[in-house]
Parts: C-alpha cells; structure tokens; sequence
C-alpha cells in the first residue's frame, strides 16, 4: 500500500494539475485515513508560485475528505479552509466544479448560526448558469440536486422541486434527483438531511467529471 501511495504523490507532483490524478491519490488516502499527508503535499503544491487552479481544488477535497472523521469545531475550519482554495481557484480561472464545490460546502454549515445557505444557493446558481449551455455531462446533475438541497434548506420546497425536476428531465437517469422527488414529506426532509449531514462521507472521487457526456 506505501509503494502504491507513494507512487500516487510522484504523479501528483508531476503534474499538480490533473484532477484525476488527485482524485485516485485522494482515494487512496481516504482508504488508509491519512488525510494530514495529503494535505501537507497540496499544500505545498498549491502554494508554489505559478500553481493553477486545479491543485487548489484537490486541496479543497482533501480538507473536505478529513470533515466526517472529526470533532464538529474542527469541521467549521476545514470547510472554512476548502472554501478559500476553492475562492484561489475561481479567481484564477471560474469553472462550474469550483463553483459547484463552494456552494455545496456552504449548505454543510447550520443555516441558523453561520447564514450561509443563501451564498451557497448563488454559488450553486452560478455554476448551473454555466452549466445550462453546455452538453449534458453526468457530473452536471449534482448541481440541480445540491442546488434543490440549498432552496429545501431555506424552505423554499417549490423552488426546490422545480429545480430537481429541470435536473431529472435533463438527466433522466439520475437516481438521485429521482429520488428527491418521489419522497415528500418527512422522508425527503430524512433525505436531505442526510445528504447535508458532515457526519457522513461525501464522494469527492470526482468519477463523473471523467465520465462520458450524455447523448
């Protein structure tokens, strides 16, 4: 497992850049729970001058890959810490994962105390305006769902369900849009809940970014 890790960081190093290559390294991590090391590598990757944007991304996973294995107060700090590596990479160069990322992050955080649903919902809206245009692509349909997540978080269920059935028609294959909107009631609040719950382990594998685009 070391020899296979330790080639993993060699690629990364390599190429700092190639999502794919951070995400199996990240992978891997996640399986041996060594989430310190990756993050001591990307950041001294990202913080290299003429680092691009992608390393700020992986870096941003790899704080989101610790959130489930600690203590809630620590969790506030490293969604704080992803949320400003994903800031770097906008600001470098905008993209709808960037966006898509922050914004989820945002709808993590208790709306009653933190106030920061609505600035995820426009981080969210921001990257389905980029979206909108594009193919259709397997890694679109999360953000309608997150997006929808975001409007039932401020208990804007219309909104919410209108914005879960443009994603469905777009993505009609969706498991996960379909079920948000055949659950109603207290079993889509359970749905929801636990999809916004840090406690559980978010898929940060980026597998359908590399997916095919939909026909």
């Amino acid at each position: 497992m070391e020899s296979q890790i330790a080639a993993l960081e060699n690629a990364v190093r390599d190429s700092p850049e190639d999502l794919r290559a951070g995400a199996d390294y990240r992978g891997r991590i996640i399986e041996t729970a060594q989430f310190d090391r990756s993050i001591r590598l990307l950041q001294r990757l990202a913080g290299r001058t003429g680092a691009g944007p992608n390393v700020h991304i992986s870096l941003a996973l790899a704080y989101v890959d610790e959130v489930p294995v600690v203590s809630p107060f620590r969790r506030i700090f490293l969604g704080r810490d992803a949320m400003r590596e994903l800031s770097q990479a906008i600001a470098q160069e905008p993209s709808p994962l960037a966006y898509y990322i922050r914004g989820l992050i945002a709808l993590f955080y208790p709306d009653a105390v933190f106030h920061r649903a609505r600035t995820g919902i426009a981080d969210l809206e921001h990257a389905r305006e980029m979206v909108v245009d594009l193919s259709p692509h397997p890694s679109h349909a999360r953000v309608y769902a997150s997006l929808g997540d975001g409007y039932w978080k401020i208990h804007d269920l219309p909104k919410a369900i209108a914005v879960w059935t443009d994603g469905l028609q777009r993505f009609p294959q969706n498991a996960d849009l379909r079920a948000r909107l055949v659950n109603r009631g207290p079993d889509l609040d359970q749905l929801v809940e636990r999809e916004l719950d840090p406690a559980f382990r978010v898929d940060t594998s980026l597998r359908e970014l590399f997916s095919p685009v939909v026909n």
